[in-house]
């Protein structure tokens, strides 16, 4: 099978090309821009890099690897990053999404595509029930929400219209060891930086924020279970159906740091707007045979030492140059 993972450079994609190659599958990854952080999967998968606000170039990737499974990740992935390039959010989000699909339709209609949007796409969680559906009203509250809206409305039009193979992941807040940019990710930077004596402290935004959160790797056994065994057109949650709160989770992160940590609050880290609270109803994945195995001390201490692993390496290019 010729596997594409779209945006295969971020925080998901390395940790479901390593899932795929051993399946056996043919990976084929794309990257915008630069060198892609290719790693242990330099030899392993086939490179491409690609804009995917580029319609020929799009075109070109999916005439290139003619690929059976599609796992569409590209995206502009920061909503904070959406109130100061909202325009540069819709093009990447909403018109790549459509060069993609359309790419797809005229070269390889019969290719399933799994279209990656987001719960920012449910929004203003206080409309919303304690466990939010995937049939709950979607209420976005920051332009890269409108952007997952817009590109998950697309898919279901193109399913509908076109009779493609597509199914849509709303994923919450999925994290983990690896590259990519989330709230913990700043936490496990500062916490190693104050760890080596670069900093006296953590600057935070709001930690009252409850969220639902997923390990990348529990996150790509169910991105896989859903390729495998979910509906056409169907669009699944792929949370845990756990709130947890960035407050909490900090907390655990700071037991595992070597030496005590200040914290402090940074009026610079708030959003413009930012939803108090999002957990998913995670029935229909589970539905499938899915569950999350591995538990959140485990995900935040690991998250932790592969910031201290990254330190490390860096460190030593310093020293050796």
């Amino acid at each position: 099978m010729n596997c594409l993972i779209t945006g295969c450079s971020g925080l998901i994609g390395p940790h479901l090309a390593e899932h795929l190659l051993r399946s056996r599958a043919d990976v084929w990854g794309t990257y915008y821009s630069g060198v892609a952080k290719l790693g242990s999967l330099a030899n392993h998968v086939r490179w491409l890099q690609c804009n995917i606000s580029d319609a020929d170039n799009v075109e070109r990737v999916v005439d290139a690897c003619q690929p059976d499974r599609i796992f569409h990740l590209a995206a502009q992935s920061y909503p904070v990053k959406s109130w100061s390039d909202p325009v540069g959010t819709i093009q990447a989000n909403v018109l790549g999404t459509l060069y993609l699909l359309d790419a797809v339709r005229k070269r390889k209609p019969a290719c399933q595509v799994l279209v990656f949007g987001s719960s920012a796409e449910y929004g203003n969680s206080s409309a919303q029930p304690e466990r939010i559906p995937e049939t709950a009203a979607m209420e976005p509250d920051s332009p890269y929400g409108v952007s997952k809206v817009a590109a998950d409305l697309l898919s279901d039009v193109y399913t509908r219209v076109y009779g493609q193979n597509i199914i849509r992941v709303r994923p919450f807040f999925v994290i983990g060891p690896g590259r990519g940019s989330n709230v913990f990710v700043d936490f496990a930077k500062r916490i190693v930086e104050v760890e080596r004596g670069h900093a006296d402290s953590l600057g935070v935004g709001n930690v009252s924020a409850v969220r639902d959160l997923v390990d990348v790797r529990d996150a790509v056994r169910a991105i896989w279970t859903i390729a495998e065994k979910g509906n056409n057109g169907e669009v699944y949650n792929l949370c845990t159906g756990q709130a947890r709160s960035i407050r909490e989770a900090l907390d655990i992160m700071l037991k595992f740091a070597s030496t005590p940590v200040r914290v402090h609050t940074d009026k610079a880290k708030f959003r413009p707007l930012d939803t108090p609270k999002l957990v998913g109803d995670s029935s229909r994945l589970r539905q499938l045979g899915w569950t999350p195995e591995i538990s959140l001390d485990q995900t935040l201490a690991d998250i932790l030492q592969f910031w201290r692993t990254q330190s490390q390496e860096s460190s030593g290019r310093c020293s050796a140059a």
